[in-house]
């Protein structure tokens, strides 16, 4: 629930703050996020009723929002910068909205949440290791799971690639902004195109063997600014 943070009366506030400054005081209501302002209405009763809302809409204790209404005085009216009710509930509500989307991602990367695990499976080649079948340093994490398993874009982005290349066999590459990439490979079949949106979760290929492999699984890379990474900092 929220708290109002006001320990003295409205009446006793305005008029001290009249008597300072020989002029009208003027109040209007802060709601705040986790102490950071949202929003500035003109009535209490605009204010709790935003507050009701947003309790309403998201569980508050479970996403540890702190909600809280505050009231404000100035004798400048300039300085009361208030929103209608619609809006002012609108973008708390988005701002509501925005701390759950983060609460429930695995991961933030550059400002881009990793919000699903592409394929539920075991770790069978860490980021890293030496291997026979391969020249160089592992570049991704392999997980183990059975052909034909779906594959989980990991965020939203846009594809850049989606075609058989070399060791890597059928891949997918995905750009998420922020110089971040994701790259989906040795999968039996590709159901994304080139230029294509998509949202976390939406499936763009199957997992497979194709490639340099030895058995079926997902070879999954994330790239910062074209760099290979440990997916493990953030995933698994």
């Amino acid at each position: 629930m929220y708290k109002r943070t006001s320990q003295t009366s409205e009446n006793e506030i305005i008029t001290a703050l009249e008597n300072k400054y020989t002029t009208k005081v003027y109040k209007f209501y802060e709601v705040a996020l986790n102490n950071q302002p949202k929003e500035y209405v003109e009535t209490l009763e605009e204010a709790e009723k935003i507050v009701n809302e947003i309790e309403e809409q998201f569980n508050t204790d479970e996403l540890e929002i702190d909600i809280k209404i505050n009231e404000k005085y100035t004798v400048n009216t300039e300085e009361i910068n208030t929103d209608t009710f619609e809006v002012a509930a609108n973008n708390v509500k988005t701002a509501a909205q925005e701390i759950k989307e983060e609460n429930e991602s695995l991961a933030i990367i550059n400002g881009i949440k990793i919000s699903v695990l592409p394929v539920n499976g075991t770790v069978s080649s860490r980021y890293g290791v030496s291997s026979s079948i391969r020249s160089s340093r592992h570049t991704g994490l392999d997980i183990a799971c059975a052909t034909g398993t779906n594959i989980k874009v990991v965020s939203s982005g846009t594809i850049t690639f989606a075609q058989y290349n070399g060791s890597y066999g059928n891949l997918v590459k995905v750009d998420h902004g922020n110089g971040i990439e994701t790259w989906y490979a040795h999968c039996s079949k590709i159901y994304a195109k080139v230029g294509q949106k998509v949202e976390a979760g939406d499936i763009i290929a199957a997992v497979g063997s194709t490639g340099n492999s030895t058995g079926p699984h997902l070879h999954f890379e994330i790239r910062i600014d074209g760099n290979t990474v440990n997916p493990q900092n953030y995933v698994y």
